[in-house]
């Protein structure tokens, strides 16, 4: 029988970051300082099969990244594209106006100089946010009428964390409150707010 080989203390931390996006929980966060501890050795495990480990210290997140067309060359200039692991998720527009409008929300949080909290906004204020985006006509009402599936999808790619969620779910008359990651920062950038923002203005021309 071969003996069984033991698995380096950061082999857990790997599966999690393929599974999603980890997060810092408070400054004594074991598997943060695994992570922290051993960001050499992780970064050399995935960059083998072409994937790049992308960590936020002074925020707390970290998750993989598929280099993009431009790096498909090594330094020999030898094509070395590979079929895509780390998947892009598609955003319908509703879902991409509402990171839009979060990532606004936490660009003028964070000019506040406001530091030692996080950027927490109630489901009525992202509402209220919305109304500036949005044209008069009925796309209006189908915005509204699929907010909570739009949060869902949120939280699902972790970009926002309910923070006062009960044990039964959302309920309809309590004014949910979110916290609105830092990762929006890194997944949402200032060329896809501007390309956005272009399309929308055109669109509301046309109509």
């Amino acid at each position: 029988m071969s003996e069984v080989k033991r698995c380096p203390e950061w082999a857990a931390i790997c599966i999690y970051l393929l599974q999603g996006p980890v997060y810092r929980e408070g400054l004594n966060d074991k598997n943060w300082n695994i992570l922290e501890r051993n960001i050499s050795e992780i970064s050399k495990y995935f960059a083998v099969i072409g994937i790049k480990v992308v960590i936020d210290n002074e925020d707390g997140f970290a998750f993989l990244s598929q280099y993009d067309s431009e790096d498909d060359y090594d330094e020999n200039n030898e094509y070395t594209k590979l079929p895509r692991l780390i998947r892009k998720s598609a955003l319908s527009p509703e879902v991409a106006l509402l990171c839009v409008v979060l990532r606004e929300a936490l660009d003028s949080f964070e000019a506040s100089g406001d530091v030692s909290s996080a950027c927490v906004l109630k489901e009525s204020q992202i509402k209220d946010m919305l109304q500036v985006f949005i044209p008069e006509h009925s796309d209006q009402t189908k915005v509204y009428r699929q907010f909570d599936e739009y949060l869902s999808k949120l939280e699902f790619l972790t970009f926002i964390k309910e923070i006062n969620k009960r044990d039964d779910g959302r309920e309809q008359n309590i004014d949910c409150e979110f916290e609105i990651r830092k990762i929006l920062k890194a997944k949402i950038d200032a060329n896809f707010m501007e390309e956005f923002k272009r399309k929308l203005k055109e669109l509301s021309n046309e109509q």
